[in-house]
């Protein structure tokens, strides 16, 4: 195809480096150094702005901070995304290079999630430009508060990815060279129990307490692994109070998610239902906010897009895996909207903990599979 992978040269980190072959690197170590929480993007999007823009692609915005970018090209229109946000955890980090592993010595969270993606998408356009190579037209989107239940995403202008034939978003756990056929739905719900307060020496028995009404709930729901299909949560539990006051009001924030959207129903149904018997059996009230977050969807596998992936790992030499996940990606939302996506995993390791890291020879075969499929000759 005209182009030099970076994984299939350098296989060897180390030597990787030391010929200053460092790009993917360098860039990632640049972007987690910008701190992104989720809803404070401004300062990273600005700063991906100026990346894009000098490397000749237009930019537009949408309404709620999602970047968009466009390189024309030659045939097909394809999606490459990722987000820019991070979790808390991933605040002011200082990486270290140590070997053959990026990782921040247990402070933070390093932010691979989703940085890594963002580096190899950058360094796979500046090799387009700079190697003039042949491409198809590339369209470049970058998310924003993914890490709050893909809430950009669910925001997208749909006009501004009219002309996308098929994407990618590589945001998955897992060493590079699997894809997801399969992500699940989730719902929400928020639910506030309201008892009466009352004197916890004098008068306990004149008291409802919302706690033992929370408390009763979850007791009699069926909670994190269901089946191999859906999973359950108690994501937080708050009933401020003083010790000495049946408390009168308590808030759960609670999920279910499932590849199953009848098993997802069925699931949400359950919940609500143990809420709403905890708060009659004890004589007290329950609010309860239900919300959908996304949709389940489930991919074809004999698309071509998925011959396309198995030809750019077989010529890099990556093994090549498909499999459902129980996690969720931007991908969702984009196949919802009739985008056909397909969500790769980015090689990072344990996401969203102070043990985040990722393998320099996983960040370079990531930078390969993107280049790989920006520049594939062959049209789906």
């Amino acid at each position: 195809m005209g182009k030099t992978p970076f994984f299939k040269v350098f296989q060897l980190p180390v030597i990787w480096y030391s010929l200053g072959m460092n790009k993917p690197l360098q860039t990632f170590l640049d972007l987690v150094r910008i701190n992104s929480v989720s809803g404070d993007e401004e300062r990273i999007s600005l700063f991906l702005e100026t990346r894009l823009l000098s490397l000749g692609l237009s930019t537009k915005w949408d309404k709620v901070g999602n970047l968009y970018a466009y390189l024309p090209g030659e045939g097909e229109t394809i999606l490459l995304s990722a987000h820019m946000d991070t979790v808390p955890l991933a605040c002011d980090v200082e990486p270290l290079v140590e070997g053959s592993l990026v990782h921040t010595g247990g402070k933070t969270a390093l932010g691979a999630d989703d940085k890594a993606a963002i580096a190899a998408i950058l360094t796979t356009l500046e090799t387009i430009q700079s190697e003039h190579l042949p491409h198809p037209n590339l369209v470049i989107l970058i998310s924003v508060r993914e890490e709050l239940g893909l809430q950009g995403i669910a925001e997208l202008d749909t006009a501004l990815l009219a002309t996308v034939d098929h994407g990618y978003v590589f945001d998955a756990e897992g060493p590079v060279g699997t894809f997801i056929t399969a992500a699940p739905g989730s719902s929400k719900l928020d639910a506030i129990f309201l008892g009466k307060g009352a004197h916890a020496g004098f008068s306990p028995e004149t008291g409802i307490s919302a706690i033992q009404m929370a408390s009763d709930a979850i007791a009699s729901m069926h909670l994190l692994r269901i089946d191999e299909e859906t999973t359950a949560n108690v994501g937080s539990f708050i009933a401020p109070g003083s010790r000495n006051i049946v408390c009168d009001k308590a808030t759960l924030s609670l999920e279910a998610r499932s590849l199953d959207p009848v098993k997802l129903l069925a699931q949400i149904e359950h919940m609500k239902a143990c809420l709403q018997e905890a708060a009659e059996k004890h004589g007290g009230k329950v609010i309860i906010e239900e919300q959908l977050l996304y949709e389940a969807y489930r991919l074809d596998t004999s698309f071509p897009v998925f011959t396309c992936l198995k030809k750019a790992c077989a010529n890099l030499g990556l093994s090549y895996t498909e499999r459902p996940t129980l996690g969720a990606s931007d991908a969702n939302v984009l196949n919802a909207k009739g985008i056909p996506t397909v969500a790769c995993t980015t090689g990072y390791e344990a996401p969203h903990t102070t043990n985040e890291s990722i393998r320099l020879d996983q960040l370079m075969a990531l930078t390969s599979l993107v280049q790989e499929l920006a520049t594939k000759e062959e049209t789906v």
